[in-house]
């Protein structure tokens, strides 16, 4: 490309970036040469349906490659793997070329050696950048990159719910734990910590004007409520840890509280729920019963009911 046209580029990274630098120029450049690898002419016009990218960074270069290539995550043209890497990877999902540009660890120094008199490293980088040859800014190997449809841009192929959480899951994201459907946060983790479960509150809908609805449900015996939202989370996280002490953890809650709940309800609903397993050579542990699962499923059937039966409500009333 001319350096008229890499000029322009740049300048357009910069307005999505926010301000130049070195990281800008090397993902334009990393951009163009991908795109050439990869036979890709047109990426945001005739190729727009032709491209993919893999970025395997979250720094300034990112977004440099987002401009030239008009990728985004919201259109699932552009995957981003935390590898921590400065490379990216130009797929033709036409042809099937793949191209990997990775930016060779010792460029910052040659880097400062063309300019030894800018005082500034940084700015000595951006200006060496420009002009460095493709060969002494980065390494490119073609690549095979297997894609699943779930992957592919276009509407979610399926929605499932997480059977611990709740919450759904679409892009077939989901893992089975026992024939049971499970989230990756339920499943391995996630990156929060829930506070309190216990000041969760059904939001059922929200009209123009702001005006929210919600619900609670909860099960009560001679008046004194039971189980609701929060035990039943309990349950939930016991079933997905094994473990009554981590159930308490994730919810926020001490191992004491955790046992006492699990007692009352055991006491007041007439139904074991929870097995407990004593610690020895395999360790210890827990477990839901038959009517604890049972319990669950009820709850939760006769939850979505009355939010079905309110949403409807709701909407006619307040819309």
């Amino acid at each position: 490309m001319e350096r008229g046209g890499f000029n322009l580029l740049l300048e357009e990274s910069v307005k999505i970036h926010g301000h130049l630098c070195p990281g800008q120029v090397l993902g334009v450049r990393m951009s163009l040469l991908g795109l050439r690898g990869a036979g890709i002419s047109d990426p945001k016009g005739t190729d727009r349906k032709n491209l993919m990218v893999f970025v395997e960074m979250d720094r300034c270069a990112t977004d440099a490659i987002q401009s030239v290539t008009g990728c985004t995550l919201g259109h699932r043209t552009m995957k981003f793997l935390d590898y921590g890497k400065m490379a990216a990877t130009f797929v033709n999902l036409k042809t099937g070329m793949s191209i990997r540009v990775i930016a060779k660890e010792g460029t910052r120094d040659r880097a400062r050696e063309r300019f030894p008199g800018i005082d500034n490293k940084y700015l000595a980088q951006l200006e060496a950048y420009k002009m460095m040859a493709d060969e002494d800014l980065f390494d490119v190997m073609e690549v095979d990159v297997p894609l699943n449809p779930e992957d592919m841009p276009g509407r979610p192929l399926r929605r499932v719910k997480c059977d611990l959480c709740g919450e759904w899951v679409q892009d077939m994201r989901e893992t089975r734990q026992g024939g049971r459907v499970v989230c990756r946060a339920c499943a391995d983790g996630g990156y929060y910590t829930a506070r309190s479960h216990f000041l969760s509150a059904s939001v059922m809908q929200k009209s123009h004007n702001g005006i929210e609805i919600r619900s609670k449900l909860w099960i009560e015996v001679d008046g004194e409520p039971v189980f609701g939202r929060g035990r039943e989370f309990l349950l939930r996280a016991i079933d997905a840890h094994g473990s009554i002490s981590q159930a308490a953890k994730e919810i926020g809650i001490s191992y004491r509280k955790a046992w006492s709940y699990i007692k009352s309800m055991e006491e007041r609903l007439d139904m074991k729920l929870v097995e407990r397993k004593a610690g020895g050579r395999n360790g210890g542990g827990a477990s839901l019963t038959k009517e604890a699962r049972d319990l669950l499923g009820r709850y939760r059937m006769m939850d979505e009911g009355i939010r079905d039966v309110v949403d409807a409500k709701f909407r006619r009333l307040f819309r």
